[in-house]
């Protein structure tokens, strides 16, 4: 009897080495068969990044802003507010007086023009600054004095750096004909801002009188 109890004792006690020896190896086990989980998760936490965008080129801004030159043309000056203001020009003991004019156009929702002429003694210029939602996209400069006549246009990317300059000369009062000058844009100085200060200062000036 003593020995039957000894090896039952002996048994059950092995039954709860095998137990206590299986349980751990099964939960490692079950363990290591997770990764759908860790699957699902990355599927459903993945985010798709768009390819980035590729970069306009120069030709087809300039593409686009000749579209929009178009719109602006076809909508003409209206929604204008003018001001005019006179200033003195000529030889030191003779000036006269030359109305400076600034036209300020709302277009439309969208587009802008300012306009600016300007005269003094034998020399006259016209600028036209175009804003597109705010932003200048171009402006178109022509002008004259005595027998010399240019034109310039000046292209510019969404930020208002100046991207492209075109400019026309004659000195023998000929008609403007023929391809541009390209006139190199000094890397310091990349807003259009910086390229027509002079045209601003006299925008300012006539936009300045009360």
């Amino acid at each position: 009897m003593k020995k039957i109890t000894l090896w039952a004792s002996m048994a059950v006690l092995a039954a709860l080495l095998i137990i206590s020896c299986g349980g751990p190896a099964e939960k490692t086990e079950n363990k290591q068969q997770k990764p759908d989980s860790v699957v699902a998760g990355t599927e459903k936490d993945s985010v798709v990044i768009p390819a980035a965008e590729k970069p306009q080129t120069v030709d087809e801004r300039i593409r686009e802003i000749k579209q929009w030159y178009a719109e602006a043309q076809k909508l003409g000056m209206k929604n204008c507010v003018v001001k005019t203001r006179v200033r003195k020009d000529g030889l030191p003991s003779m000036k006269l007086p030359y109305d400076q004019v600034v036209k300020t156009c709302k277009l439309n929702d969208v587009y802008e023009l300012i306009q600016g002429d300007f005269k003094g003694h034998e020399w006259s210029y016209t600028v036209n600054i175009y804003k597109k939602k705010g932003k200048i996209f171009f402006v178109f400069n022509e002008g004259g004095e005595e027998a010399w006549s240019w034109e310039k246009r000046y292209y510019c990317d969404q930020n208002e750096n100046l991207i492209r300059m075109l400019e026309w000369e004659s000195n023998d009062e000929t008609a403007l004909t023929g391809p541009g000058k390209e006139v190199k844009i000094d890397s310091l100085k990349p807003k259009i801002q910086d390229n027509i200060q002079l045209y601003l200062k006299d925008i300012d000036f006539v936009l300045a009188k009360k």
